[in-house]
This record gives C-alpha cells, structure tokens and sequence, in this order.
C-alpha cells in the first residue's frame, strides 16, 4: 500500500487466519487498495491499521472524531451508521460511514459512502417544494375585502366574475352564488374563523357558471370586535369541470364494465337483465329503469324492471319500424322526467331502455350515459333471443309446436313428483292417430305433415295454459294435465274426440279416417304409484282403445299396486 496515510500506519499485531485475509485486503492489488470509497481498519483503540487512498478524507482534519467513533463502536459490537462532514478542496462533502467491529480480532472496518450529491439534491427539493407552496397560498384571481354587513369593501382592481371591480364594492357576495340555496351555509365572505380553498360556484356576469377556491381570515377592531372579513378567491373552474367529466366517464365505465361481465357471466336471462336494470338506475341517479326485450313471437315485453314504471312511451318507441333510427326521448312523466331509447343489435332494433325520475330532468349527459348503456342492452337482448331459440328448439317439436318426448318427461318428472307429495289428482293421457299410415302413403307425407300440426292445434284449443302437451314420438301425442279426476278426465277425452272431427279433410279414404285413440291413466293420492307404473297404465288403455274399434277412449282401472 502506498500514500501518506499508509506510511504512518504502525505494523499490525498478530492476527487470526480471518483477519490476516482482512488486512491482506489492503495490500497493493487488494480489493480495499483499489476500491474507489475510502475503506480502513483500525484497532479497537481507535488506532488505524490499514487504510486505502481514498481514506485520506476521513481522517484529514478529524482524527480525533474518527478514533472516538471506532472506540464507540467496539465497545458496543454492534455495527453502526453515521454521517460526518468533511471538508474536500473548496466545498464540503457529506459522507456515511458503515462501522463494522470485530471483536474476536480487535478490529474495526469503517467503509465510507459519499452521499453529498444525495443531500443536496433532498435540500434543494424542499427548499423548491416550500417555494411552491409559497407561490400556490399566495396565487390567487382576486383578492377582496367585505365589511360587516357582508358586501364588498374591496376588490381587486382587475375585478371579478366578468365585473369590474367597482361594480361589485357595496354588492352582497351571497348575490352572486350560482346556486341560492347554498346562501344557507357559512359563507367564507362573512367568516369569523381563517377558512382555506373552499370551493363554491358563481354565477359570472355572463350567467356562466364558475368555480371559485376562497380562502378568507376575519377583520376585528381594536376593541375585538368583527367587523368583516378578507380573502383571496381562484378559478377552478376547468380543473373541477374536469374532474365532474372524468367521473362521469369512470362512472360510465364501471357501469358499462359491469354490464359486459353481467351479461358474459349470468346465465338466467331474467337475472342479467334485473341486476343490469338496479345498476342503469343506480348510475343514472334515476328513481327507476325498465328494459323492454323482443319475445320470440316478435313482440316487445317487460325483461326487467326497478323501481314503480309510470306510463311511457317505450313500448311504442320500441315497436316502431326496427330497421328505422330512433331517436332519445325526453318525457315529462307524471311528476317528474323521463329518458328512452331504443336498444339495437347491428342496427336492428331489439327493444328499448326507460329511465325515470322527481326532481332535475334529463339532459344530454344522460342520454350519453343511456347510448352507450343501450349499446350493451342491444347484446344482451340478443343473447336472449339466442338463448330462447336455442331453448325452443332443444325442448319443442319442430313440426307442431309441442313439447318433444324428452322435454315433456323432463317436466313430467318434477310436475309428478310435486302433485305426488301435494295429494292432488291429475291425469296423464296417451293418443294415437288411428289410420295415419294410410293418410301418409295415399295423400302424402306433405298432408301427414299437416294433419299432424293440426292435432297440435286441436290439443292446445282444448286444454289450459298450464297443462303439458307433447308429440311423443311419430304419430303418438301425450297430455299431462293437474287437478283433474277421472270424471273431469272423461270429459276431456270426449272433448279431444269431437275436436279430431277437423282431421277428416286428412284422412286417407272412407274406409280408414283419421281419429284419436285415447287412453287415460288417473293418479289417486288413495291409491299412490311410482311415475313408471303410472305411465305403463296409460299405455296399456290406449292399446285397449285401439283394439276396440279405434276413434274412442279408454280410462284405465285403478292403481292397485304400491309405488316401489
């Protein structure tokens, strides 16, 4: 090691195989010798042992700190941080020393960072942040002065609000809020307390609306007496125009967000469409939101609804010619206002969104919110009107319009098994087209076809909304029809029997017309059975109509086993 500080260094005591890799760290070629921070070692004495070139710094002018510093620390154990300050040429540097002892050795290693250029830099930024602040409390538009009857005493020369200053000098400051209601509350103008940055809006000289920050302190004599009050007032105005649009668009954001995971995640088209109606309302601030849907006959109904529905013009707005645009429309509705517009999916229209509310009416922001809403609303009826066909077509026989065999057992299963624990009665029914091949191969299976649709409509004239009718398969029909007992049954079958007089025009000639073949089967809570004994007693008394004579119906004996 070479350099002033190294020639004075006494020689180092005997040391154990660690610390003598530690000194030897300091010789010419070492990791220390080369480093480009200054590094020594000394004795727990204070005593410097080996030091590189740079370590010339610590010990310029402050041998005696630095010893001490060492001592402290060995006598601690424990290794320690401390800044120091050092004089180097012409300016002072800012150095953090890492002491690190070593007890077993009679050692301490001091390491040294400059973090001068750290310090400075952290003393310029607050010094530049207390200017800021400085120049932000003292910015202001105007500055003002009223007296104790609250009207201005003083303003600025450049005046305020669009008025020139001695326009406003004997004016009420609360003359001049946009809104009056807030002439209510403290106001900073007549404060008796130091009041900073609140914010009220004005009215301009022009009628515009304008946002001012006030800061204001209180006026009292000599005596302690308030006698008024002055402040300084700035335009925020753009910066809080600024903030309302980003709110209304964050607003509208998470609205339409929530609405594409609604209608990606929810299944039931009933619950996409009522939790998409509460969230419509919530963001529009409205007292309620209906969705009108396009039902699978092409006709518009209710999909949801929040809130009580006045009357409106949805409906018509929604029924109008789909391929036309349609218009927003603003109503006056009861006692209060209204929003519509029609929801659309590649430009054809598939029903309609309706907001309502007391108080502020609708505005064009609104109907902003609402467009990109009923942009969401167009998917979503649509995907219904997917779903719904999709459903028609799994459960429904193409052909006539019934349920098909599986969709009808399906029902048949939850329907059975609820009169089944209610002890009610009801009545399933098979029928069988008597004479149908004969219509199929002598007129064709074209007239097949329509005899087939017309048994459909035959079955659906004389049975209730409530019942389940199927096509079972081929040229076989199945009823299931509740609260209904072998009496009522009977006259049902005699009913469906004269209603199949309309299948003549179908038949295949005089000698094989086309008729029923009925057999009913009756479930008695008196008498209980399983579904499948239930079903077997049915089709065994439609074969027995068949085998007697066709064209009537056979009511089968009661149950007389016992459900398994």
């Amino acid at each position: 090691m070479s350099g002033p500080l190294a020639s004075r260094l006494p020689d180092a005591p005997r040391a154990s195989p660690a610390a003598a890799r530690l000194l030897s760290l300091f010789e010419d070629g070492g990791a220390m010798a080369g480093a480009t921070f200054p590094a020594l070692l000394a004795d727990g004495a204070g005593q410097i042992l080996r030091a590189n070139p740079q370590a010339g710094i610590l010990s310029a002018g402050s041998a005696a700190e630095l010893a001490t510093l060492i001592r402290e620390t060995f006598l601690a154990g424990v290794a320690r941080h401390v800044e120091v300050q050092r004089v180097e040429g012409s300016g002072e540097a800012a150095l953090e020393l890492s002491l690190i002892p070593l007890p077993e050795d009679n050692l301490v290693l001091v390491l040294a960072t400059d973090v001068t250029l750290d310090r400075n830099l952290r003393k310029a930024l607050i010094e530049s942040r207390q200017r800021y602040k400085a120049l932000v409390e003292t910015a202001s538009d105007f500055v003002w002065e009223t007296a104790a009857d609250g009207t201005f005493a003083f303003v600025s020369p450049k005046g305020a609000l669009g008025f020139d200053a001695e326009a406003l000098i004997g004016r009420g400051a609360a003359e001049l809020l946009f809104d009056a209601a807030e002439t209510g509350f403290a106001l900073p103008f007549t404060t008796r307390r130091e009041v900073k940055e609140v914010e009220l809006w004005f009215q301009s000289e022009s009628g515009e609306a304008v946002a001012l920050a006030i800061s204001a302190q209180p006026i009292f004599d000599a005596e302690g007496v308030w006698s008024g009050a002055r402040g300084t007032c700035r335009d925020v105005t753009k910066a809080r125009l600024h903030q309302m649009a980003l709110a209304r668009f964050q607003n509208r954001e998470r609205l339409l967000l929530f609405l594409v995971r609604t209608i990606r995640d929810e299944v039931a088209p009933d619950a996409m469409l009522a939790r998409a109606a509460t969230a419509i309302a919530h963001a529009a601030n409205a007292d309620g939101c209906r969705i009108l849907t396009l039902d699978e006959a092409g006709r518009f109904r209710q999909g949801a609804i929040e809130g009580e529905a006045p009357a409106f013009e949805d409906e018509a707005l929604a029924s109008q010619d789909p391929h036309e645009p349609a218009p927003a429309l603003f109503e006056e509705v009861g006692h209060g206002h209204g929003l519509v517009l029609a929801t659309c999916y590649r430009k054809r229209r598939n029903g309609a969104v309706s907001l309502w509310r007391k108080g502020k009416p609708f505005g064009e922001e609104d109907k902003e919110l609402l467009a990109g809403v009923a942009d969401q609303i167009g998917i979503a009826n649509e995907q219904i009107a997917v779903h719904q066909r999709l459903l028609r077509l799994s459960t429904t026989d193409a052909l006539t319009g019934l349920l098909n065999r599986r969709a009808f057992h399906e029902k048949l299963d939850r329907r059975f098994a609820r009169v089944a624990q209610g002890r009610e009665r009801a009545a399933l029914f098979y029928l069988d087209l008597d004479n149908f091949k004969q219509a199929n191969d002598r007129r064709g299976h074209g007239a097949g076809d329509a005899a087939l649709k017309k048994v459909g409509e035959i079955l659906l004239r004389n049975t209730r909304s409530g019942d389940l009718l199927a096509r079972h398969g081929g040229d076989e029909f199945a009823l299931w029809l509740e609260n209904t007992n072998a009496k009522a049954a009977g006259e049902k079958a005699a009913a469906l029997l004269e209603g199949a007089a309309a299948l003549a025009d179908f038949s295949g000639g005089v000698d094989a017309p086309l008729g029923f073949s009925i057999g009913i089967a009756v479930f008695d809570p008196d008498h209980p059975e399983n579904l499948h004994h239930l079903l077997n007693r049915a089709d065994a008394a439609m074969y027995r109509a068949k085998r007697g004579g066709k064209g009537g119906y056979v009511l089968a004996d009661a149950a007389q086993e016992k459900a398994e």
